[in-house]
């Protein structure tokens, strides 16, 4: 009877299961040394957390692996957070699993676990595991009282806002790019992932803001310099730098960003005077340059000519690689559309 519970356990939790959990389940500790001995069927994970099967672990298993550690009640927080919601711009996953625990947990970190207490978690949200799997879905499954809060293939993480803001303030072994080691790079790779959570609407900007007001001083500057570009209407870190460079002049005004253009139906510009009727638009390979976007973009453009309006595309490699020429060409065409082209 004990074998079976044991493989049900492990079928809840993708074939994880804890020391506690099998001692309760009604093995000996022989039965279990017996399991991990040399070529037997189990691996050790973490300390007390074990594999009832060999071969490589998935990242499902290395996150339940220290959910199961740490215990019920952790979230999933930081880069592998930003991955399971679906993020494309957050800092590499690496072997580390951040995990956020209730301040009043005691809870430490081990292996490749790193355990983070706060006095503020949030409500859990859930990842689930789509890759292919032989074993019985969530439904088909009846819960253990071992293990209470497991659902297979279903892992809880915290909010996006919440995995964005994390996992550029927690301590944690970084990239330099993402340290101010390299403040620059660490900016733009910053205003990336926070850009792409809010324009691809994992979170609000709301949402994001309280992250940013509410993170820990240390480490949070560049959060705070990317939130006021978010709010200022940027939503690409391309965007960001082009704002960047318009506060430098004595002769812009602050453009509106990603605004409905006046009097244009279906058309929203990255960056806009509508007194000059002239635009900005970024060109990033990333939504400009693939399928029918050339065509659509080219379109969008002669009609905005017909009706009057001057659109300067910039791409981003001419933004960083030649920002001052890009900032006169900028100038010269606001004061000429002041003057009516006159002087064109």
């Amino acid at each position: 009877m004990s074998h079976v519970r044991v493989r049900h356990l492990a079928q809840v939790q993708d074939g994880l299961i804890t020391r506690a959990q099998a001692l309760a389940a009604g093995l000996t500790p022989a039965a279990i040394d017996h399991a991990l001995r040399p070529g037997g069927p189990w691996q050790p994970v973490l300390r007390g957390v074990y594999a009832t099967f060999t071969g490589p672990l998935s990242p499902l298993h290395r996150l339940r692996a220290a959910c199961l550690r740490v215990g019920d009640g952790a979230l999933v927080t930081g880069a592998w957070a930003c991955w399971m919601s679906g993020l494309t711009y957050g800092p590499p996953t690496g072997d580390v699993v951040d995990l956020l625990v209730a301040r009043e947990v005691d809870r430490s970190s081990t292996g490749f676990v790193r355990v983070h207490q706060t006095s503020r978690p949030p409500r859990a949200q859930f990842w689930i595991d789509r890759g292919p799997s032989g074993g019985p879905s969530p439904a088909e499954l009846v819960l253990d009282p071992l293990a209470p809060a497991a659902r297979p293939r279903m892992i809880p993480r915290v909010p996006p806002a919440r995995a964005v803001v994390d996992a550029i303030v927690l301590p944690r072994p970084q990239p330099p790019e993402w340290t101010p080691a390299l403040p620059r790079a660490a900016l733009r790779n910053i205003r990336a992932l926070m850009c792409e959570a809010v324009q691809r609407r994992k979170a609000t900007l709301t949402e994001l803001r309280a992250e940013a007001l509410a993170a820990r001083k240390r480490g949070s500057a560049l959060v705070r310099v990317a939130m006021a570009d978010i709010e200022a209407g940027c939503r690409s870190a391309p965007e960001c730098e082009l704002r960047d460079l318009v506060r430098r002049s004595r002769i812009l005004p602050e453009p509106l960003w990603n605004r409905p253009l006046p009097g244009v139906r279906g058309i929203v510009p990255d960056a806009c005077w509508p007194e000059r009727r002239l635009i900005v638009e970024v060109d990033s390979r990333s939504f400009h340059g693939f399928g029918d976007a050339p065509e659509r973009t080219e379109h969008r453009r002669a009609r905005l000519a017909m009706l009057g309006w001057v659109v300067l595309p910039v791409s981003p490699a001419r933004l960083r690689a030649d920002s001052a020429g890009v900032l006169t060409q900028l100038e010269a065409a606001y004061v000429a559309a002041g003057r009516g082209f006159s002087s064109l």
